[in-house]
C-alpha cells in the first residue's frame, strides 16, 4: 500500500485546489473582456467612418447593416439561426434606401435663401405684429 502511495504523481502547475482563486483564469478572462471590447469599438469607428463616406449615397443605410450583421457573426455564434434573418434585414435597409434615394426624401434641408435676389437688402423688413 504503501508503495502505490510512493508512486503517485504531483499535480500538475496549473491545477488548484478547491476553495482558492486561479489567477490564469483571471487573466485570461480580462483579455477576453478586452478583446470583445476592441472588437466593437473597432467595428463602431469603422461603421461611422463609412456612414459618413456614404451620405447621399444609394446605400446609405444598407452598408451599416451589413456591418452589424457581420460584427454579430463575428461574435456571437449564429449557426441556429436561419440564414434569411440576416438577409430580411440587408432587404429592409436596401427597401429603406431605395425608397429614400429614388421617392426624394433625401435628408438635406431646403436652402430658401437661392431664391432672394438681394434687391431689397438694404430696407429692414417689417416683422408681423404679435396677436393678444
Amino acid at each position: 500500500m504503501s508503495a502505490e502511495q510512493g508512486a503517485g504523481h504531483s499535480a500538475p502547475n496549473w491545477f488548484v485546489p478547491p476553495g482558492e482563486g486561479d489567477f490564469y483564469a483571471v487573466v485570461a478572462l480580462v483579455f477576453m473582456i478586452g478583446a470583445l471590447y476592441l472588437i466593437v469599438v473597432l467595428y463602431a469607428a469603422f461603421d461611422r467612418w463609412a456612414e459618413h463616406q456614404s451620405q447621399g449615397t444609394p446605400l446609405a443605410k444598407t452598408i451599416p447593416t451589413m456591418l452589424a450583421i457581420a460584427l454579430l457573426y463575428e461574435i456571437f455564434p449564429l449557426d441556429h439561426f436561419s440564414v434569411f434573418l440576416p438577409l430580411s434585414a440587408i432587404l429592409i435597409a436596401l427597401m429603406a434606401d431605395w425608397s429614400r434615394f429614388h421617392l426624394g426624401v433625401h435628408s438635406t434641408p431646403h436652402d430658401n435663401t437661392a431664391n432672394d435676389t438681394g434687391a431689397d437688402d438694404a430696407t429692414p423688413k417689417e416683422e408681423p405684429a404679435p396677436n393678444v
